[in-house]
């Protein structure tokens, strides 16, 4: 191997502030982590795919919830999260054309079934909107 680039990097496992589930869509990256630092969520396992919440809420077929759920419960196992944090976006891919009103009950639902299957959970959910971050739920 040639190494290409340097860094230090600390070797010893983290816990993490929360397990954080969004979109892939990179026009949120600066504004979301901006938004997790002014929540006290620093450093975070980052679950990133298409539509967030809808893997959860409404999945094109069962493996998708049950990939999060692997994902969350990795993060669980791994670095004891005290929150998971679920975040969905205006014009996502993963909604063409849906009102902003059905992309928040499926934040609301895929909060729901997170709760059934891990009870001990504390889930945040919010919404990215191009002039602010808000609350839902």
């Amino acid at each position: 191997m040639d190494k290409l680039f340097h860094f230090d990097s600390p070797q010893e496992v983290y816990t993490a502030d929360a397990c954080v589930i969004s979109c892939f869509d990179a026009r949120f990256d600066v504004a979301v982590r901006k938004f997790l630092k002014r929540r006290g969520i620093v450093i975070f396992d980052h679950v990133k795919i298409p539509g967030s919440a809808k893997s959860l809420a409404a999945p094109e077929c069962e493996g998708d919830r049950d990939f999060v759920l692997r994902m969350v419960r990795t993060s669980m196992r791994l670095h004891h999260p005290a929150r998971v944090v679920i975040l969905a976006h205006n014009d996502c891919g993963a909604y063409p054309g849906i009102p902003v009103d059905v992309v928040s009950a499926d934040l609301v639902r895929a909060a729901q079934v997170l709760l059934a299957a891990e009870p001990s959970l504390s889930v945040e959910c919010y919404f990215a909107d191009f002039d602010g971050v808000y609350s839902v739920g």
